[in-house]
């Protein structure tokens, strides 16, 4: 292959990727969904054929990178109309410990084992388990731990306008949910979001029209 046509190669499929990844928006690596992760392994391992390969154009080459994108913007905007979508793609967060409680059954769900799970609290300066709250096991990885007497915490009831409760953080009746919101004079599609802390108290922000 010519050395020209090789630099000429590289200097387009790099910044067509670039743009890529801008389109397909600002998220860390360890932040990515099984399904991302997929995508950007699959666009860079595609990326090497026509820069290697000098019988595969660079219009054949960015073709399938292209189209890889694609299919990440359009199965992430579905997803964010539709929570079954979501949940299937992303998971769900896994509760681990729950008062000072290690839920064994959560972490043989999730193949964390119990060196990961202490490593993390420390992480989070927690060396008494019993101090936990609860212990949250995020879609990217990561745990999120949250300590007793820290004040109140708010878990995520709707989200972009569709309700999205996570049974195993705080139960909640979806009608009880649909009244409350009536009551308190929104409508479901109009929340971008609403939390609520464990007595029952729910916080709402509405989409802004104008954004």
């Amino acid at each position: 292959m010519q050395i020209k046509s090789m630099i000429f190669k590289t200097v387009v499929i790099y910044f067509s990727i670039l743009i890529i990844i801008r389109i397909m928006g600002k998220r860390e690596v360890g932040e990515l969904s099984p399904f991302d992760l997929v995508i950007a392994i699959m666009i860079g391992e595609m990326a090497v054929f026509p820069i290697e390969e000098e019988q595969i154009t660079l219009l054949e080459g960015l073709i399938p990178i292209f189209l890889l994108g694609l299919l990440e913007i359009l199965l992430a905007f579905i997803a964010l109309k539709n929570n079954k979508l979501r949940l299937l793609i992303n998971g769900r967060p896994e509760v681990l410990i729950e008062d000072g409680k290690i839920k064994n059954k959560a972490l043989q769900r999730t193949k964390y084992n119990l060196n990961d799970l202490l490593q993390q609290l420390r992480k989070n300066n927690i060396f008494d388990i019993d101090k936990v709250k609860f212990a949250i096991l995020e879609t990217s990885g990561e745990l999120t731990v949250l300590e007793k007497g820290k004040g109140p915490a708010y878990y995520p009831v709707i989200i972009d306008g569709v309700i999205s409760t996570n049974p195993l953080i705080i139960e909640l009746d979806e009608e009880w949910l649909k009244k409350k919101i009536r009551k308190d004079g929104h409508q479901i599609s109009e929340i971008l979001l609403a939390t609520i802390d464990e007595s029952k108290k729910i916080k709402y922000y509405i989409k802004n029209r104008e954004d």
